[in-house]
């Protein structure tokens, strides 16, 4: 579950997207539409719809409607209008005493990795909250951001989407990559891109600081004690940037 307190009211102006069929990129990675996941996974589905209710804007909705383009608003809040289902939440941020950012995405992949295996999950969808593109500020030539946008081209085979993605634990490493560096340094992406596993038991999604906003559904087996015996930290009260002192994040621009 999300804290409401925390929610920016800002939607960004996107372009209308290519809708997209389900497509296999290759045995670990496919392409899904967000109606097609929804429909399926009903924890996945309110918790977009709680979101999207939580970020509708009238006021922004009117600055549409000023440029005519009311369709483009509705077309990000696709989830807005959806049933929601009752379910319980087990809530935590955590994170890695690891301030090499060099190395951080192969060490968060690998405890992870670890992480899945104690809960048997092997299997995960990526969706955003709002139906925006993951492809982001392009202009931005700092290079682990640029080497995270061609690995993302490379598995959707586009320079667009919008839509999920469904992957197999061997292709975790590419999407922590994507995640890390999109997240921390392209401000203008879904500020919450989030990893389900496909089951509904587990969701995370990264914030620009490198730390996990945990959610788990109905159980919680992920207890504190477990989580540090794992090698997690728990993140209780203000949140701080695990790789600088300054706390200025390098690379991170905003779409002009």
């Amino acid at each position: 579950m999300f804290n409401l307190l925390y929610l920016p009211r800002l939607v960004i102006k996107s372009p209308r997207q290519q809708k997209y069929p389900t497509v296999s990129c290759d045995i670990m990675t496919t392409l899904t539409t967000r109606n097609e996941i929804v429909k399926t996974k009903r924890i996945i589905g309110s918790e977009l719809t709680k979101m999207q209710k939580a970020f509708y804007d009238e006021e922004m909705l009117q600055y549409y409607k000023e440029d005519n383009e009311e369709h483009l608003y509705w077309e990000q809040f696709d989830c807005i209008k959806n049933e929601e289902i009752g379910y319980s939440t087990f809530n935590k941020i955590i994170g890695l005493h690891h301030s090499d950012i060099d190395t951080f995405t192969d060490t968060l992949t690998k405890k992870l990795t670890e992480l899945f295996k104690t809960l048997n999950v092997a299997n995960f969808i990526i969706i955003s909250h709002l139906k925006l593109d993951f492809f982001g500020n392009r202009d931005n030539k700092f290079k682990p951001l640029k080497k995270a946008y061609k690995t993302l081209e490379k598995i959707v085979g586009d320079k667009t989407f919008n839509e999920a993605f469904e992957f197999e634990i061997y292709s975790l490493s590419d999407f922590i990559e994507i995640l890390f560096w999109t997240t921390r340094c392209d401000p203008s992406v879904a500020e919450y891109i989030f990893v389900f596993d496909k089951d509904e038991q587990i969701q995370f999604h990264l914030c620009k600081y490198g730390n996990l906003h945990l959610t788990e559904y109905n159980r919680e087996q992920l207890t504190d004690d477990k989580l540090k015996e794992l090698g997690w930290i728990i993140i209780e009260g203000q949140e701080y940037d695990n790789f600088t002192e300054s706390g200025k994040i390098e690379g991170r621009k905003m779409k002009l």
